[in-house]
């Protein structure tokens, strides 16, 4: 299994750099390296990835930067960070942008290989859950078992690459969100808590659940409000801005957000 796991190493030091990627290479994975933030980017803009090993203090960039903006993009990767003693607090404030875990400078190569291993383990099994869960929704559907009964309808229509919850439409495939007649410009996080909330709309999920659903795993309700807050204010700013009608996106006092639909 280790063969398929795609590892990008990113670090301004060419000898870490260099004791990173054979540690892991001995260990079968696939290894990529970037000398600076710039050129991390760039890799992460063309390449998929399961983990990157990321260094906090890179000469151009700023590493809490490039992991927020990973975590945006392709939430799903897994990220451990690589630390020196005098920013181990930026580190561990780093966890709440959903970084896996992190490393101090310099690491001994069987913690390298040991953490690493453990978040790649998750990441699998994260991928193995929700192709489950997907298997059994699209074997549900197909026995008309999770279809309601025509005097009540289910308020949100979905299919495998579609959902539809009164004027909102969400196309799965091409991570596209209209409200009505307006085009929603959402990022990749936005999307994803969307996508979360109209699976199940007039249903009060908690950040946690909500932090599953976007970024693989559910965090600590405190750390994934921390997380989440930000991007969910921004998506009910852009959901409201259309002045549409028959959606909402609401906050449940004590339990987390709801998409109420009229």
């Amino acid at each position: 299994m280790r063969q398929s796991f795609t590892v990008l190493v990113v670090d301004d030091e060419q000898a870490v750099r260099m004791m990173l990627e054979a540690a892991l290479r001995a260990q079968g994975y696939k290894i990529q390296s970037a000398a600076s933030g710039s050129a991390a980017r760039e890799i992460l803009a063309n390449d998929e990835f399961d983990l990157v090993l990321l260094d906090l203090q890179l000469g151009d960039s700023d590493g809490i930067e490039i992991l927020r903006e990973l975590k945006r993009d392709k939430p799903a990767t897994e990220v451990i960070l690589l630390t020196a003693h005098g920013s181990i607090n930026s580190a561990i404030s780093a966890l709440r942008y959903g970084a896996f875990d992190y490393l101090l400078k310099p690491a001994q190569v069987s913690d390298i290989r040991e953490r690493v291993e453990r978040a790649l383990t998750q990441r699998h099994t994260n991928q193995q859950r929700n192709e489950l869960l997907q298997r059994i929704s699209d074997s549900a559907r197909a026995l008309g078992m999770i279809d309601g009964s025509e005097s009540d309808p289910p308020p949100a229509r979905q299919n495998s690459d579609r959902i539809e919850v009164g004027p909102l439409l969400l196309d799965l495939r091409r991570h596209a969100a209209n409200l009505g007649n307006h085009t929603l410009t959402l990022t990749r996080t936005e999307f994803a808590l969307l996508t979360a909330l109209a699976q199940q709309p007039d249903t009060a999920l908690s950040y946690s659940i909500l932090s599953e659903a976007v970024y693989g795993r559910a965090q600590p309700e405190d750390e994934a409000r921390a997380l989440l807050r930000p991007h969910i204010a921004r998506l009910r700013h852009k959901l409201e801005s259309t002045n549409v009608q028959g959606v909402a996106l609401v906050s449940i006092r004590s339990m987390g957000y709801m998409l109420q639909t009229d």
